[in-house]
């Protein structure tokens, strides 16, 4: 369990398969895959609330 600022949450792994193409841009712009995908799901999550 992780505590954020506001609020205690329990994390979840999940495994996704990305292209090769996508995978060498993640490692070339060092993006944190993870925080990405957490972020859209929040926009998408806010969106449809």
């Amino acid at each position: 369990m992780r505590i954020g600022a506001h609020s205690a949450y329990v994390v979840r792994r999940k495994n996704i398969t990305i292209r090769e193409d996508q995978a060498e841009w993640v490692e070339e712009n060092h993006l944190n895959l993870s925080s990405f995908v957490r972020g859209q799901l929040d926009e998408l999550i806010e969106e449809r609330s």
